[in-house]
């Protein structure tokens, strides 16, 4: 984490490969800091990939050069020097990619009023944060129009809100320039009233013979590939993207119906929205073949059939019986699964809903934890965004905030999965979890005084996740113990349990190159050495490597570095 009174920034959300990196030092104000004196290393998960030294001149900015990995992440860590003497330290970390698809770190806008023009602050945010894609969320005149008449601007939504389109565009604008797509918000089939009431035909009906809607207000048209609303709202998106520079849509859904009716004169049949759902998606691709898409699985439906559609990343929207933890991996296990495509869940804490009174100590230990649980499954998570705020709501206004301690904690979190991409996201990593740790597994074990370890989760327990790739074995605990509940959308009374000095024994087929640990707890994600030893199982089962974990307090993650292929013990 960035020392209090110094904080590097890197100049975009994400960079090309060979794209110049540049970082800006700044104050805890945000004011550039002139004049000191710095050294610097930049690391690819062990490796120093470059090194540097100065002094900061009048804009405070360092260049670092360029990085041709196609698809990696950097960790950077400074020590600096002010004018006046004081040491100081910071770090960050930055990534490459050709495309936002290759690491979605997804975060929101949702206050678009005319008083925002020239307000920036919550873009500076999605970039400090590393978010390199921001939904923009209900930007649009209505559902079934997107944009207004040219007079009539700026306007008030279907919900009330003031909307400036000028203001929109300017923060697309400002995204594009820091490296950050701007995705804008598109329900598939929600339709005003006197939209339903002019195309009755367009509908799509229960089985009283009324429409469906939501609320009462926004209606659920037919998406069937021969319907007029189809044809009709896939215009608006090409319309829409086009005129306000969208680089991708949101394609939303509700959630329901999962079957309907059509409407007599298309033949009043029933329809299946599963299969419904992947045609329209690869409609919209047909007329947008270079614009992101991200479709909305709510609850996971229907991901069997929308995983394989036309879309750039798989988007679920988790709700309950998905209630606990465990219930988030299964989900994003899944999800990557059967699309082969990185994973985004909108799991959203309403722990830190501003009309609930929130007691934010026990809401931001809830998210640390189901931070830590998505992004140690593999999975990113929609969360940030609107200038340091927390997703807490479907209806994304109504965001809460959060102390400044926790913003701390987001900045770690956030540095952290930039940092180990590799080793957290890559889709050649093998879940080993439950053939190799728990219950009858014995080749890797975890020990410390009467600690429960499981590959199971769940309360008073130390949740263990493992992971192997050619060269790589990764092993995450995610403390649970001493924690009230294990449901991700709730807080916590209290803190984990901390653990000092987790024994790890671990059978290794292949040449240990090295083993390290890191965290985004401790106050810095650098990699640290572990030393181990090995150790005789007996006779009939060979040796295995033994070493300790130093410290456990909400999430770690342990690495052995081995050299595929090689044995690790001459053989006799």
């Amino acid at each position: 984490m960035s020392n209090t009174r110094v904080e590097l920034i890197p100049d975009k959300a994400m960079y090309r490969p060979g794209e110049p990196v540049r970082l800006l030092v700044r104050g805890k104000a945000g004011e550039p800091l002139v004049g000191c004196a710095y050294d610097y290393t930049v690391w690819e998960l062990r490796k120093v990939r470059a090194s540097g030294s100065g002094v900061t001149g009048a804009d405070a900015v360092i260049e670092l050069g360029s990085f041709a990995g196609l698809s990696a992440g950097y960790g950077v860590f400074m020590k600096l020097t002010s004018p006046d003497g004081h040491m100081l330290e910071a770090e960050t970390a930055f990534d490459t990619g050709m495309h936002w698809r290759e690491a979605p770190r997804y975060g929101f806008l949702s206050d678009f009023t005319p008083d925002e023009a020239g307000k920036l602050e919550d873009v500076e945010f999605a970039r400090k944060r590393h978010l390199n894609l921001i939904q923009f969320y209900d930007w649009m005149y209505r559902h079934d129009r997107l944009l207004p008449d040219p007079n009539e601007q700026p306007f008030v939504d279907p919900l009330g809100r003031s909307i400036s389109h000028n203001v929109v565009r300017e923060k697309i604008e400002a995204l594009r320039q820091r490296g950050i797509a701007a995705i804008g918000y598109a329900a598939v089939y929600g339709a005003l009233p006197d939209y339903i009431e002019r195309h009755p035909e367009q509908g799509l009906y229960q089985n009283n013979g009324k429409t469906h809607s939501l609320g009462n207000y926004f209606h659920i048209m037919d998406i069937s590939a021969d319907s007029d609303w189809t044809s009709h709202i896939i215009e608006q998106f090409v319309t829409a993207t086009n005129a306000m520079g969208f680089e991708g849509l949101h394609l939303d859904q509700y959630g329901f119906p999962k079957k309907a009716i059509r409407h007599p004169s298309r033949g009043g049949y029933v329809v299946d929205l599963r299969e419904l759902y992947p045609a329209f998606i690869n409609l919209v691709r047909e007329r947008l073949p270079y614009t992101g898409l991200i479709f909305n699985n709510v609850s996971g439906f229907p991901v069997e059939t929308t995983a394989r559609a036309r879309q750039d990343i798989i988007y679920i929207e988790v709700w309950d019986p998905a209630t606990r933890l465990g219930d988030l991996k299964a989900t994003i296990d899944l999800a990557r699964k059967l699309s082969g495509k990185h994973v985004v869940l909108a799991a959203y804490l309403p722990a830190f809903h501003p009309e609930r009174n929130p007691d934010l100590a026990s809401a931001e230990i809830g998210a640390t934890l189901t931070m830590a649980s998505i992004f140690a499954s593999g999975g990113y998570h929609l969360l940030l965004g609107e200038n340091g705020n927390v997703l807490a709501d479907s209806y994304y206004p109504k965001y809460g905030a959060v102390s400044e301690r926790f913003a701390g904690t987001l900045a770690c979190y956030y540095d952290f999965i930039v940092m180990y991409r590799e080793l957290l996201f890559d889709h050649v990593l093998d879940d080993i979890s439950l053939t190799h740790t728990g219950g009858i597994n014995t080749e890797i074990t975890f020990a410390k005084d009467d600690a429960v370890f499981t590959p199971n989760g769940g309360p008073n327990a130390v949740w263990t996740i493992v992971k192997e790739k050619p060269g790589y074995l990764v092993m995450h605990l995610i403390n649970l113990c001493g924690v009230d509940n294990d449901v991700w959308h709730e807080g916590k009374s209290s803190r984990p349990d901390a653990l000092v000095g987790v024994e790890v024994r671990a059978e290794v087929w292949e040449e240990i190159e090295e083993i390290f640990w890191a965290s985004p707890d401790g106050g810095s994600i650098r990699p640290e050495p572990l030393g181990f030893e090995w150790q005789s199982r007996g006779e009939h089962v060979g040796d295995c490597v033994r070493f300790t974990l130093p410290r456990l307090d909400y999430w770690s993650m342990i690495v052995i570095r081995l050299k595929a292929g090689r044995p690790a013990k001459p053989q006799d």
